[in-house]
C-alpha cells in the first residue's frame, strides 16, 4: 500500500532540516516585502478615498444675466445627478435694517446709505472671503446645514450694540421683513481702509451672511446667481460637466476647481506606483529564487522520482506532493510575516512622508485584507516555482531518468 503524498512531504520536511530551514528564510523575506507593499497600497486607496472628501473638488455655475438666475427646479435636476455630493447655492441683494443702523460716514441721503448687502450661503466656510481667508470669524458659528441665522460684522456689532444671539430685523424693497438671529460674528481687516464718502450698502461693515432658508423666507425665491456643484468623485468631474451643460444654456458658465485634489492625490499617486514597481520585482525575484532552489534540490530527486512513477505513482501525486511541502514552509513563513507586520507598520509610517501643505499622511496598520493579497500572490509564487522546478522531471520518462543515473 501507497504512502499518501502528504505523508511523504511532511517526512521530506523533517528529514530535510537543512532545506526546509533555508527555503523558509527565503519564502520570509518574499513575504515580508509582499506585505509591507499590501498595506501601502491599501493605505493609499483609503487615504485617496478620505481626501475625495477632503479635496472639494466642484464645477462652479454662474449666470451671465441677472434674468437667468438658477431656479430652485434646476437645482433639483442638479441634485438628482448621481455624481453630485452637495450644493452651495449663492445670491446677494439689499434690503433696509430695522433695528439696527448701518455703518456709514457718508452723509448722502439717497437709499444705498440706508442699505446693508445680504450675501445668502448653504455653507459659508466654503467659496466665500472666509474660505479665501479675507474675513475672519472671531466668535459664533459658520453658517451650514446645522447652523442658521445670519453672520454680522464685529464693527456693525459694536455700533449698534449686538451680540450672539440677538435677532435683527430686516425689510426688503417690497416690504417684507424677516427677523434672524445673530450666530457668528466675523472681522476683515480692510474696514478701515475703505473710501470715508462710500455709502453704507457698499461697506464691509454693513455686508450680512445670511442661509439660504431665512433668505428664502424673506421674499427672495427668484433664483441664485451662483452654484457650487461638489462632485463626489474628484477624478470624473469632466463626466459632471457634461451633464451639468445638458442642463443649463449657454447663459451659465462653467468653472471647474480640482487644483486641491490633484495637489493632495499627487504624492499618492508616487507612493502608489513606487509600492506596485516594488510588489512587481519582489514577486518576479521571489520566483527566480525559490524556483532556482527548487529545481536545484529536485535534481536530486530525480531517482526518486523516476521510481515513484515507475511503481505506479501518478505525476499528479508527485506534483503535489512537492507543492504541499513548499505550501507548508510558505504558511509558515507567512504567520512570521505576520508576526513582524506591526513592526513593519511603524516602520513604513516614520519612513513615509507627510506633507504640512497638503494635509496628506499614510495611516500604515496591518489589516485581513494584507494578509488575504498575501496569500494570493505568495501562493502564485510558490504554484509557479514548483512548477518551474518539476516540469522536466514530469515530462521526462522514468526508464531514460533511471539509466542515465545508473550510468
Amino acid at each position: 500500500m501507497f504512502v499518501t503524498f502528504y505523508q511523504l512531504a511532511f517526512r521530506y520536511l523533517k528529514r530535510k532540516k537543512a532545506k526546509t530551514t533555508l527555503l523558509l528564510l527565503v519564502l520570509l523575506l518574499v513575504c515580508s516585502m509582499i506585505l509591507s507593499t499590501n498595506m501601502i497600497l491599501r493605505a493609499t486607496e483609503d487615504s485617496k478615498a478620505d481626501i475625495q472628501e477632503k479635496a472639494k473638488a466642484k464645477i462652479v455655475l454662474e449666470i451671465s444675466k441677472e434674468e437667468n438666475k438658477i431656479t430652485q427646479q434646476e437645482i433639483e435636476k442638479l441634485l438628482s445627478l448621481e455624481e453630485v455630493s452637495s450644493l452651495n447655492r449663492l445670491d446677494k441683494a439689499s434690503a433696509f435694517p430695522i433695528n439696527f443702523s448701518p455703518v456709514t460716514n457718508s452723509d448722502s441721503t439717497e437709499e444705498s446709505n440706508r442699505k446693508i448687502t445680504l450675501l445668502s450661503y448653504d455653507d459659508l466656510q466654503n467659496d466665500s472671503a472666509f474660505y479665501e481667508e479675507k474675513y475672519r470669524l472671531i466668535d459664533g458659528d459658520y453658517l451650514s446645514k446645522d447652523k442658521k441665522g445670519v453672520v454680522v460684522n464685529s464693527l456693525l456689532a459694536d455700533f449698534n450694540g449686538l451680540h450672539l444671539g440677538d435677532n435683527i430685523e430686516l425689510e426688503n424693497d417690497n416690504g417684507e421683513m424677516i427677523s434672524v438671529p445673530i450666530i457668528g460674528i466675523f472681522l476683515s481687516g480692510s474696514e478701515r481702509k475703505q473710501t470715508e464718502k462710500m455709502d453704507s450698502v457698499n461697506r464691509i461693515e454693513n455686508q450680512l451672511f445670511i442661509d439660504n432658508e431665512s433668505y428664502a423666507q424673506f421674499g427672495r425665491n427668484a433664483g441664485y446667481y451662483k452654484v457650487s456643484v461638489y462632485s463626489k468623485n474628484p477624478q470624473q468631474l469632466s463626466m459632471l460637466e457634461e451633464h451639468l451643460r445638458s442642463i443649463f444654456s449657454e447663459n451659465v458658465s462653467f468653472t471647474s476647481s480640482d487644483t486641491l485634489y490633484r495637489q493632495m492625490a499627487l504624492p499618492l499617486e508616487q507612493i502608489t506606483r513606487a509600492a506596485n514597481l516594488m510588489l512587481a520585482l519582489t514577486l518576479i525575484t521571489g520566483i527566480a529564487i525559490v524556483s532556482l532552489l527548487l529545481c536545484m534540490w529536485m535534481r536530486t530527486r530525480q531517482k526518486e522520482a523516476a521510481i515513484f512513477i515507475s511503481i505506479g505513482k501518478s505525476k499528479y501525486s508527485i506534483f503535489l506532493q512537492v507543492f504541499l511541502e513548499s505550501f507548508l514552509v510558505f504558511i509558515t513563513s507567512v504567520i512570521g510575516a505576520c508576526g513582524l507586520g506591526s513592526i513593519m507598520a511603524k516602520f513604513l509610517q516614520s519612513v513615509l512622508t507627510y506633507s504640512e501643505e497638503t494635509k496628506v499622511s499614510l495611516h500604515v496598520f496591518l489589516q485581513g485584507k494584507d494578509v488575504g493579497s498575501l496569500m494570493v500572490w505568495g501562493g502564485a509564487i510558490v504554484l509557479t516555482s514548483v512548477t518551474i522546478s518539476l516540469l522536466p522531471i514530469l515530462r521526462a520518462k522514468p526508464k531514460d531518468t533511471l539509466s542515465r543515473m545508473e550510468g
